[in-house]
């Protein structure tokens, strides 16, 4: 009985650690993360990258989860301040808020310096809701493209 219950206190740390690496992935730049207002403004953890020849450009997003997800809990200390285990609920909420975000960009293929692209977001409001999360109202951000040779 003992060991069954370390084996499921082990298997759900494990799951929380590989979900919140696997959130963290795509992690670009570090935005500055403001936790005084309550709100996470998902479009502040976006760049885009533009890459390629002239007229035959890409665009490639990158998001910065785990600035998001530092945000959303209320700072690098509180999440330091998490037990794993007591806390359990309440991460999977926060997990199942990042989950939820969707990123789509209006043209990232025949781009030539000066083109314009939006990235638009989008997520789950019951998702975000459940977690106590508040994600801006910003749902779009245009870029211009640069850098191509």
């Amino acid at each position: 009985m003992y060991y069954g219950k370390k084996i499921k206190a082990f298997i759900v740390t494990a799951l929380i650690t590989v979900a919140l690496t696997v959130a963290g992935c795509g992690k670009d730049k570090k935005a500055e993360i403001d936790t005084t207002d309550g709100v996470t403004n998902i479009l502040d953890y976006v760049t885009v990258e533009f890459s390629g020849k002239n007229g035959e450009g890409t665009a490639f997003v990158n998001v910065d989860y785990d600035g998001i997800e530092t945000e959303m809990v209320g700072g690098e200390e509180k999440i330091k301040e998490m037990n794993e285990m007591e806390d359990l609920s309440e991460l999977t909420g926060y997990i199942n808020a990042v989950s939820s975000i969707t990123l789509n960009i209006d043209k990232n293929t025949g781009l030539s310096n000066g083109d314009k692209v939006t990235v638009t977001v989008s997520y789950d409001s019951s998702a975000a809701e459940s977690a106590g999360v508040v994600f801006g109202k910003e749902e779009s951000k245009t870029y211009e493209v640069v850098g191509l040779k």
